[in-house]
Parts: structure tokens; sequence; C-alpha cells
């Protein structure tokens, strides 16, 4: 998949910045809704295209809920897991659809990843 060079400086400007503004914070990726990497930054495991595959298909079940029973547009979607959290948010541009996805530890505060990922999703919009 090819994407614009400008979207993808965008993409990993936002990856880097929110990767290093909260602690615990262990991986970023920036997709597209069908699934495509578009810019990522992990430490340690994980495999960023797993995530990026993943993250597409939750952000498509959270949408379909949301419409399913009248609440509208989804916004993001939460997993909270015993060792900490991923977070998927959409980042919808007129051209494109995009799913920011953080992978966060319990060091981590949830409010906070929610906060900087929502910056970081306009950031996407606007870019």
């Amino acid at each position: 998949m090819t994407t614009d060079p400008a979207l993808k400086a965008c993409a990993h400007a936002v990856v880097k910045a929110l990767t290093g503004k909260v602690h615990g914070v262990h991986g970023c990726v920036v997709s597209t809704e069908d699934g495509f990497e578009v810019a990522a930054h992990a430490q340690g495991q994980g495999s960023t295209a797993r995530l990026s595959a993943m993250a597409s298909s939750m952000a498509a079940l959270g949408a379909i809920a949301g419409e399913e029973n009248q609440l509208g547009a989804c916004s993001n979607v939460v997993i909270e897991a015993a060792e900490g959290f991923i977070v998927m948010l959409q980042a919808r541009r007129p051209d494109l659809s995009l799913v920011l996805s953080v992978v966060a530890s319990r060091e981590a505060t949830l409010g906070q990843i929610l906060y900087v990922s929502r910056e970081a999703a306009r950031m996407l919009e606007q870019g």
C-alpha cells in the first residue's frame, strides 16, 4: 500500500511524540482502517503488523456496536488486561480513516493515555 509521504511523516511524528510523553507506553501504531501499518514504534515484544491488523478489526467492531445501539460513531476502544492497556482511537481524515493504537503497561494511567492519544488523533486528522 502506498501512503502520502506527508501523512507518513505526520504519523511518525505522532508516534514518536506519544511514546515519549507517557510513562509506561510500550508501543504505538498508526494504521489504515483496513489494517496496513503507516508508522510504528514498539519496545520489547509484540508485532506492530499484527497489532495493526487487530486494531482495524476492533475499530470496525466498535463502529458496528455504536451504530447498532444508536450511540453514534465509535471514537475509541479500550482493552484493559491484567498487565496493561490497549487503546485504539479513530482518526478520520477527508481522504482516509486511520486507527491509532497505544499499548501500555499498568505503570501508565489510563486517563493520561486517553488524553494524549486523543491529542495525537487530532494531529493525524489535521496533518
